[in-house]
């Protein structure tokens, strides 16, 4: 249902380029949709049940909250109190399934990545990497662009009538500056909601090979919010990568009698090749244990811990 609702509004927009009055009849009709379905949301998550049962399993009410958002132009405000909304229903959730929220960062960092766009800003953003840069160093080079081009264009403006000109060039700057927190607010917003989900994530031990695979596959799925400038700083993806690595450390730990041998086998295999991204990712601290490290050892003590059990050896 939710798959086919998202279909008739990505139709809904491409009808726009016909300006027929049965083209706008429908546009109108999809956008009562969307609404009916958002006050739908809304009335299901005022229930108890809802953070306790349905959130945990399934993050698509989310998605259509962003969904709603993008295609009906909402400012940030908007996503940014939803992410809000959700990240304290989560804190209510006493789990999470990471294969649930695998599935929402499947497609959550393309319906976000417009709110990381800077409309206003990107007129006066010359080089590609700045986009990549600080909020301070690209701020920066965007007021000095924007100064250049405005006294380059309109001088004459300025020797006619100072006062607007200068007050002109200030507002754009408060926009500017609008434009850059309200980008970073809702940044950290989005990191605060993965670090919580990630902290509560649980995984289906009676698939026990496909545990590993779906954690990694969360560590790739985090890395494309860095490519989509949703995180700007590496950083802040290590500390994602921390959380994660940390909850499924702890996983193996709970259900380390319960693994069978070949689930040990075929995870030391894969740390000897190296293969996740969640361990290509250089250190940000080295004050304290690799990533790496530490998940070898995690497997060690599992590992010893289980052969011990099925010997019948004291632990």
């Amino acid at each position: 249902m939710i798959r086919h609702f998202i279909t008739l509004s990505a139709l809904c927009v491409l009808s726009i380029h016909s300006i027929n009055a049965y083209a706008l009849q429908e546009k109108d009709e999809a956008l009562h949709n969307q609404n009916d379905l958002i006050l739908s949301l809304q009335k299901e998550m005022r229930s108890p049940r809802f953070a306790r049962e349905i959130l945990p399993n399934d993050f698509s009410a989310l998605l259509q909250f962003t969904t709603f958002g993008s295609n009906t132009n909402q400012p940030p405000a908007y996503l940014q109190s939803v992410i809000k909304l959700f990240s304290n229903t989560l804190k209510k959730s006493h789990y999470a399934n990471a294969a649930a929220f695998s599935e929402l960062l499947e497609d959550f960092p393309r319906h976000v990545a417009p709110y990381f766009t800077l409309p206003s800003s990107r007129a006066y953003i010359t080089n590609s990497a700045l986009y990549d840069a600080t909020f301070v160093d690209r701020f920066n080079a965007t007021v000095n662009n924007m100064l250049y081009a405005q006294f380059s264009t309109e001088y004459e403006s300025f020797r006619r009538d100072p006062n607007a000109f200068l007050q002109s060039i200030s507002t754009t700057i408060v926009t500017l500056a609008q434009e850059e927190l309200a980008q970073e607010q809702l940044r950290q917003s989005i990191i605060r909601f993965c670090d919580t989900a990630l902290s509560k994530l649980i995984w289906d031990g009676a698939t026990y090979e496909r545990t590993w695979h779906i954690t990694k596959k969360i560590a790739d799925q985090l890395a494309t919010l860095l490519e989509y400038n949703i995180l700007d700083d590496a950083n802040d993806l290590d500390d994602l990568y921390w959380t994660l690595l940390s909850r499924y450390c702890y996983f193996i730990e709970l259900v380390a009698t319960d693994m069978p041998e070949s689930f040990y086998t075929e995870l030391r295999g894969d740390l000897r090749a190296n293969s996740s991204v969640l361990f290509a990712l250089k250190e940000q601290d080295y004050n304290i244990e690799p990533k790496l490290s530490y998940m070898q050892r995690t497997l060690v003590e599992a590992e010893t811990t289980a052969y011990r059990y099925r010997a019948g050896l004291p632990q």
